[in-house]
Order: C-alpha cells, then structure tokens, then sequence
C-alpha cells in the first residue's frame, strides 16, 4: 500500500515540479532576450493580418466544427451526451482563444 502510494506520490510531484522548475529556469531566459522584442514588433508590423487570420480560424472554428464531429462520430462510436459535450466545446474554444487574442492586442497598444 505505502509503495504505491510513494509511486503515485513520485509520479505526482514529477508531473508538477518538472514543469515549474523548466518555466522557472527558463522564463528569465525569454524575458531577457530579444526574442520576445522581436515578435512583438513583428506582430506590430503584420497586425492586419494576424486579425484577418484569426477572423478566419475563428469562422471556421464556429461553421466547421459541428462537420468535424458529426465526421468523428460516424468513425467512431460515441454516446448522445458525449455528442453534446462536444459540440458544446466550440463555444469554450472560442471564447479562450478571443481573450488571448484580446489580452495579446491590448498588450501591444
């Protein structure tokens, strides 16, 4: 019992130590390069096309999805609810990537 729970234990702290330490190592590495500079006038530069781009992912992501899952329904079998769920998940999906988009573009005026 104790060794199983020492192995989820190790496998927990894994999964969440391994990530902080590579974003704590490597955030002050991004911050202060130039990389970050660079995209940010890059995307300065092509901001027309940037939100013509997103503009069309974005339709897609509202016309095509309900085509995709109805397509991945007939491949596979899944229940009524899980059809549901997933036609449910376009609207969370755009509304995450809207505020990313939103909180990008405010970042940058």
């Amino acid at each position: 019992m104790i060794k199983n729970y020492i192995h989820s234990a190790i496998i927990v702290l894994t999964q969440t130590l391994l990530p902080i330490l590579v974003l704590v190592i490597a955030a002050p590495w991004f911050i202060n390069s130039n990389l970050l500079q660079q995209w940010q006038r890059s995307l300065a530069d092509n901001q027309l096309w940037f939100l013509i781009l997103h503009g069309l992912f974005y339709l897609g992501l509202v016309f095509l999805w309900p085509k995709l899952i109805i397509r991945l329904q007939t491949q596979s079998k899944i229940s009524i609810e899980q059809l549901n769920l997933a036609l449910k998940v376009r609207w969370y999906l755009l509304s995450i990537f809207l505020f990313m988009d939103t909180v990008m573009l405010w970042r940058m005026t």
